[in-house]
């Protein structure tokens, strides 16, 4: 290698090193990193696997429809039952008054 190769390769590396120079004062230490959960410490949430047993938002929607749908049927059902109630109650009432005004007519 001759001088002149020398001195060029000196230059490179003198600018590489600048550079690095410039670099390197913005580059985070291990201190810097202390304050930030580790591999370890990360390993306690949840990841996906123990995500993919539970229901999608999809799913969940799904659900909620077919929910929102069974509470309509039963309200219809109770509509009915309480209808039919009111007219047994309505029929006793009747009896009842028929009965009350033949006492009250025996007496």
């Amino acid at each position: 290698m001759n001088r002149t190769e020398m001195e060029q390769l000196l230059r490179n590396l003198d600018r590489r090193v600048t550079g690095i120079e410039q670099i390197l004062p913005t580059l985070a230490t291990k201190a810097d990193l202390e304050r930030f959960a580790t591999k370890a410490d990360l390993e306690r949430f949840v990841t996906k696997a123990d995500l993919e047993p539970l229901a999608t938002k999809v799913e969940l929607e799904e659900l909620r429809r077919e929910m929102y749908e069974e509470g309509t049927r039963t309200r219809s059902y109770f509509d009915v039952v309480a209808e039919g109630l009111n007219d047994q109650i309505r029929l006793v009432a009747e009896g009842l008054a028929h009965v009350m005004a033949k006492l009250d007519d025996r007496g």
